[in-house]
């Protein structure tokens, strides 16, 4: 599996995921040579989907998905990654204390097919630690997701010719914030135009801005059953925080 479909398929699964029990983690190691980030959306403790990224300045770095379980406070994932053009694979040994994510460190063996194994997993040293990221969730029936929703509400119902209402989970950090989930009309009944019915069947992304005077707005939104709306976001704002895309590399 490559990575692009490996993207995609774990961006499929965290929209599964958001209307289950899950949490989404963000955590990040940023110095002069190089930057580390990992996002995690953890299902119902047991599950686990992912990204990670390591850029060190100036060189190629290696990205990828990361997919597993959750044992405790203890994380195993098998990264699937590319470096240099090269796709791998490895075994990762995470661990959560408070606003920290521990990374294990021990030796690997190749297991052939770019793959490499820990020889010893349960003996790995936590020596590399990302802080926490913080992002809120504003909750259903709070004035500032009534806001957010609002922004999306009147450009959304003029695409669809009627009211529209949303499910699914917002993430905002500083002023900006994602929306992610799903758009049907207030009247419960399809709308005329077959383009636009097909467009509410998928996936709807938008991405939220808010102004100097605490005005929501969403500049960029659409439909869409893979990355594409995150990544044409990324291009066009560059300065948004990383977690609002996660999923795009």
């Amino acid at each position: 599996m490559n990575i692009q479909h490996s993207l995609t398929l774990c961006f499929l699964l965290a929209g599964t995921l958001a209307q289950a029990e899950s949490r989404a983690l963000f955590f990040a190691k940023e110095t002069a040579k190089e930057s580390t980030r990992i996002a995690l959306s953890i299902d119902d403790d047991k599950k686990v989907y992912g990204t990670k990224v390591w850029q060190p300045k100036d060189e190629h770095g290696a990205r990828g998905t990361l997919q597993g379980i959750v044992n405790g406070d203890v994380i195993q994932v098998v990264y699937e990654y590319t470096i240099e053009g090269s796709e791998q694979s490895e075994e990762m040994v995470l661990k959560l204390d408070g606003d920290t994510l521990l990374i294990g460190e021990g030796e690997l063996e190749d297991a052939g097919k770019g793959r490499l194994n820990l020889k010893e997993p349960n003996k790995v040293s936590f020596t590399t630690a990302l802080k926490k990221v913080p992002v809120s969730e504003p909750k259903p029936g709070t004035p500032e997701r009534k806001t957010m929703m609002d922004a999306m509400r009147g450009p959304i119902s003029e695409y669809a010719g009627k009211p529209v209402t949303f499910t699914g989970k917002i993430r905002a950090m500083g002023s900006w914030a994602r929306f992610s989930g799903a758009v049907t009309p207030a009247d419960g009944k399809k709308v005329n135009n077959e383009g636009i019915a097909a467009d509410m069947e998928l996936d709807f992304i938008a991405i939220l801005k808010k102004d100097a005077d605490g005005n929501w707005t969403a500049p960029h939104w659409g439909f869409a059953g893979d990355t594409s709306v995150l990544e044409e976001a990324k291009e066009k704002y560059p300065k948004a925080p990383w977690p609002l895309f996660e999923w795009v590399q």
